[in-house]
Parts: C-alpha cells; sequence; structure tokens
C-alpha cells in the first residue's frame, strides 16, 4: 500500500466527517478516536483506500462497510466495541481473514445488531484478532447453529494492518 496523498483536514471538515461517523457509531466512538484538540489526517492510497490518522496514529479506514476502527485501537485497549468472543479453534482461520462462523462462537454481546462494527476476540487471552460486521442481530446469532454470522473486515494480515505497521 502506497500513498497517494496525505493532507491534514481542516476544522469545518472535522465536523462533517465527524456527522458522517455518527451515522453507523455512537457519541462515546466519536470521543475515543477524536480528542478535544487534534490534528485530524486524511491519507488516500494508490490501491484507493482512504485512511484517517488522529495526531499521527492511524485510526480509521473507510470502506465499502463503513469506517472501520484500526486493528492497534483495539490490541492496545484505546477504544471499546462490541464484541463477539471465538474459541481457539478459529483462532487461526479468523486471523487469516475467514468470515465468523457460528460453531466458532462462544460468546455474543447481546446489544449487537446487525450491520454493527464488532471485535473479534479469542476466549483465552480476550485479546483483539479481527474487526468484523455484524450479518444478524444478537438474538439471531444465538437461535443459528451453522453458517456465517460475522464479516471479517480487519485482520493482522490484511493490508491496512501492514500499512499501519510502517506508518508514521
Amino acid at each position: 500500500m502506497n500513498i497517494r496523498q496525505r493532507h491534514f483536514i481542516k476544522h469545518t471538515e472535522i465536523r462533517d466527517l465527524k456527522e458522517d461517523i455518527l451515522k453507523q457509531y455512537n457519541n462515546d466512538f466519536i470521543e475515543q478516536i477524536f480528542p478535544k484538540k487534534c490534528n485530524i489526517e486524511l491519507i488516500l492510497t494508490e490501491a484507493g483506500d482512504t485512511l484517517y490518522a488522529v495526531n499521527n496514529e492511524l485510526t480509521l479506514w473507510k470502506s465499502e462497510d463503513g469506517y472501520i476502527p484500526v486493528l492497534t485501537l483495539l490490541l492496545d485497549n484505546k477504544l471499546d466495541l462490541k464484541t463477539i468472543v471465538v474459541d481457539k479453534g478459529a483462532i487461526r482461520f479468523v486471523t487469516n481473514g475467514a468470515d465468523i462462523m457460528r460453531p466458532g462462537i462462544t460468546e455474543i454481546d447481546a446489544s449487537i445488531k446487525k450491520g454493527d462494527i464488532l471485535q473479534i476476540v479469542d476466549e483465552n487471552h480476550k485479546r483483539a484478532l479481527a474487526v468484523g460486521k455484524a450479518l444478524f442481530n444478537a438474538k439471531e446469532m444465538e437461535a443459528k447453529t451453522s453458517g456465517k454470522v460475522v464479516k471479517n473486515l480487519h485482520t493482522i494480515q490484511d493490508s491496512v494492518w501492514n500499512f499501519e505497521k510502517n506508518f508514521k
């Protein structure tokens, strides 16, 4: 992933960005991502990805699924997201980008709604493995015994993760 364009955005653009993010998340998310006084940088890559850095730390990635928080925020416990817990047998598949199947899930956050962006964590260490998008409400997930229930959007193996590791 190479940078095509990179620039700081104006305060009026920050307001518009926050309003756009509020369509997908709540105020708590905004407060966790954007401190009171911060510099927000827009990064466009040659691959067509749009990324946002706050105070020189990569925080958000805009995809067709909306605004996706970068996995390092979850690993560093800087962000709270609704959570799906998977068993140790699913870890290898999840980190390699596979969608989350119902049999591999051990816990489901009861507040999950279809379309929510959530974190996928392992059951032993509760460490973030991936960021996904719920394909069903929590009750529907609980009722299922098989099939795909969460779309995997971002893992420690993908291009955004690799870009973030070399970013600064």
